[in-house]
């Protein structure tokens, strides 16, 4: 059974969609939202044009053509698209915090801006942090904030120093994403709420209400 696929844009270029926590973007397994887009859409070579962790939700960007596909990947290669996370992470974080550390040996850029504080059932303090992303490095926002020791919650890959919180899995979600169409010219912005997650803990979902925003998934 497919689930629902979420849908932020579309024309006979590209298609934006949403992807789940815990779906590959795409592979040879026989659950990834890439099989899902083209059972959907009926179009077998229809490509993601950039990935987001199986562990992360948010929105993915698929180029129907070799030529949109081409077109968008040079938009991401280039840096010229915008891309917003919301995350929560370990500790406080009292102020905007910039990051610029390499990674692989390539300059890499993460921004974040704190926006709420709170706790989750046996932590301790932690920070829900609208987060973004300059360059389009592997696991960037992961590694940048176990740099900095504001580690993602449910990161278990650059886990916490004092242990990974495993109740409800990686805290990351990609809510945002606007750039202008590489075929047509056009301005795209797809904007949500995070994930179901996100807004059923409180003292988060007191600073979402604030925001007019549609809703994205319910996972």
């Amino acid at each position: 059974m497919n689930p629902l696929i979420h849908i932020g844009y579309e024309d006979e270029h590209i298609l934006v969609v949403w992807k789940s926590h815990g779906l590959l973007t795409s592979g040879n397994s026989r659950k990834t939202l890439r099989l899902f887009v083209r059972k959907m859409t009926g179009l077998k070579h229809i490509e993601p044009c950039h990935r987001l962790d199986f562990a992360t939700a948010g929105w993915v960007v698929f180029g129907k053509t070799a030529h949109a596909i081409r077109a968008v990947n040079e938009l991401f290669h280039f840096g010229e698209v915008h891309k917003l996370y919301w995350a929560i992470c370990h500790g406080t974080l009292s102020g905007r915090i910039s990051i610029n550390l390499p990674i692989e040996g390539k300059p890499s850029a993460t921004t974040i801006y704190p926006k709420a504080f709170g706790t989750l059932a046996q932590s301790s303090a932690l920070t829900a942090a609208v987060i973004q992303t300059h360059t389009g490095r592997t696991h960037q926002i992961r590694r940048h904030l176990q740099a900095v020791g504001h580690n993602v919650v449910g990161d278990d890959k650059y886990p916490n120093a004092q242990g990974i919180y495993t109740g409800r899995g990686l805290f990351l979600c990609a809510h945002e994403l606007a750039f202008s169409h590489p075929l047509t010219g056009e301005a795209v912005e797809i904007n949500s709420l995070p994930s179901k997650k996100f807004k059923t803990i409180p003292w988060v979902h007191k600073v979402l209400n604030q925001r007019i925003l549609p809703l994205s998934s319910s996972e």
